[in-house]
């Protein structure tokens, strides 16, 4: 009796002991015992099949879940060692014709690394191939998902217009990393990647994923979005300026035509801040979407520095997007 009950017992122990194992040569690639560590784990076959399409009204408007291999690249704002953050993005294209509102982001991790935290959302605009300007983002925001599927519920929706924009994903975590599934098939434009340098790879600023850690042969990320579609706002900016006065920043723009518009929010950055939005009530658009012109002041500039300043579009609908931008010294 009792030699058979130690068999049984080592039968079942054996797989714990290796999936164990395998987790923490895992962890150990990605906390980096000896060397810089690997930006990438890899694993010995396919994931899981992809969670089901949402359901109704919630549509899914692009999807890139599919052909995984069980690789991932790491994508987190390590709290605690902020040389070891990164962050990866991928592209997708807003069809012509076509305004999308985007209310949710699924994506895959790597199984058995897990997202503690809450997860960063950036959508920004292409950049000749690479992410370009910061379009909109959402910090922190809680997740849900069974582990390695991961769901990011976006408040307010994100709206868009046609054209082409980078996705990215990043976890936040203390003590350890996140890794962002990949796919081995390409659509648009392969996927990017940076780094804080603790990964001693020479992209500290976006760069090609595949030759920055080595894995052209999975060309881009894992992730889904979710929303419902509609036809794009016709507003068209005759100018968008900023002028630097004795009483603030004078921000005034122009509209050649507009339609369906309710007002206007003016948000203002500068290098290495964050975006704030300035007016806390819109700036109302004038009835009839006939050509007109507005300004607004930013009695709270500070001298001596560079600002970029941007509009956004407020719909009758609820609706937001990115109008136009520029830049001042005050």
């Amino acid at each position: 009796m009792g030699p058979s009950r130690r068999r049984r017992t080592r039968t079942v122990f054996v797989p714990a002991l290796a999936l164990a194992a395998a987790l923490c040569l895992a962890q150990a690639a990605a906390s980096g015992a000896s060397g810089p560590p690997s930006p990438v784990v890899r694993g010995p076959a396919a994931g899981p099949p992809p969670p089901p399409a949402p359901a109704a009204p919630s549509v899914v408007l692009y999807d890139q879940y599919d052909s995984d291999v069980n690789d991932a690249v790491v994508s987190t704002n390590r709290t605690d060692e902020p040389s070891l953050t990164a962050q990866a993005a991928d592209d997708f294209v807003v069809p012509s014709g076509q305004s999308w509102s985007i209310t949710q982001v699924d994506v895959r991790g790597y199984p058995g690394l897990r997202c503690a935290g809450t997860m960063n959302v950036f959508f920004y605009a292409n950049a000749a191939g690479l992410p370009g300007g910061l379009v909109t983002s959402q910090p922190d925001r809680p997740l849900s998902g069974t582990e390695p599927d991961l769901s990011v519920v976006l408040s307010p929706a994100v709206s868009l217009n046609p054209g082409t924009y980078w996705l990215s994903v990043q976890c936040n975590l203390t003590g350890a990393s996140w890794f962002w599934g990949m796919r081995t098939v390409q659509s648009n434009a392969p996927a990017a990647w940076k780094e804080n340098g603790g990964y001693a790879t020479a992209c500290t600023a976006w760069g090609n994923r595949g030759t920055c850690t080595n894995t052209t042969s999975s060309p881009d990320q894992m992730f889904r979005l979710q929303g419902s579609t509609g036809a794009p706002t016709a507003v068209r900016l005759a100018r968008f300026e900023a002028r630097s006065t004795p009483s603030g920043v004078v921000v005034r723009w122009r509209l050649g035509s507009a339609s369906d518009v309710l007002g206007f929010e003016v948000w203002r950055e500068r290098a290495g801040g964050p975006l704030r939005k300035l007016n806390s009530r819109l700036v109302a658009a004038q009835p009839g979407g006939r050509a007109s012109g507005y300004a607004f002041v930013d009695a709270y500039a500070s001298p001596g520095t560079l600002y970029r300043y941007r509009l956004r579009v407020v719909t009758l609908s609820g609706a937001r997007y990115w109008a136009g931008w520029t830049t001042v010294r005050t």
